[in-house]
């Protein structure tokens, strides 16, 4: 019996440090670290409280089933576009997209065969702090705050989902490459120009 868990023991021993081995073969270089993405970065330095969005109320437009409202984000100016739907079934579908995309998002097809049915969406109470929305059952509401933005749907005095609650929102709007070709050209130009400016002014 003692040759037995002698054995074990070394088996143990040898898998072990088969495991370890293994696993510090990785090579760490491979992989970015939050430093060298400028992403990561920008989501990190977000400290809570600090969304700059706000909601703009008088771009609020309802239809039956849809509303639509423009979101500012004050330190770049980029505009968000904020889609709600009322769906059958007690649920919500809310969408927000750049109002003047580069290029179309990117969108997986066929996740959906039809577009879910929906049910109308009316408003309770509108001041320049918010919109109040009814969800059909009268203590179901839907809560949207001007400044900052937030979007609260309730039922009863319990909160049953919230967005933006702690002031994160950081939307990524696309972006124009710095390396495009027109820039190299712009820039390129710009240095000849500052060139034949110097030779002259000497």
């Amino acid at each position: 019996m003692a040759a037995f868990f002698k054995r074990m023991g070394l088996l143990f021993v040898a898998w072990l440090s088969l495991f370890l081995g293994t696993t510090e073969a990785v090579d760490r270089g491979n992989f970015k670290t939050c430093d060298q993405s400028a992403f990561c970065k920008r989501q990190r330095a977000m400290k809570p409280g600090q969304s700059a969005y706000r909601a703009l109320l008088d771009t609020l437009e309802l239809s039956d089933s849809r509303l639509t409202l423009q979101l500012i984000n004050d330190n770049n100016k980029v505009r968000l576009l904020l889609e709600l739907y009322r769906l059958q079934g007690n649920m919500t579908r809310v969408k927000i997209n750049e109002l003047k995309p580069l290029k179309p998002r990117y969108e997986v097809p066929d996740v959906l065969i039809a577009d879910p049915p929906t049910e109308p969406l009316s408003v309770v109470s509108q001041d320049e702090n918010g919109v109040v929305l009814s969800l059909g059952v009268e203590t179901r509401r839907l809560i949207v705050s001007a400044r900052p933005f937030r979007l609260d749907i309730m039922e009863g005095p319990q909160v049953l989902l919230s967005l933006n609650s702690r002031g994160l929102l950081a939307f990524e709007h696309l972006r124009l490459r710095k390396d495009t070709l027109s820039n190299k050209i712009s820039s390129t130009v710009g240095s000849i120009w500052d060139k034949i400016k110097n030779v002259f002014s000497r």
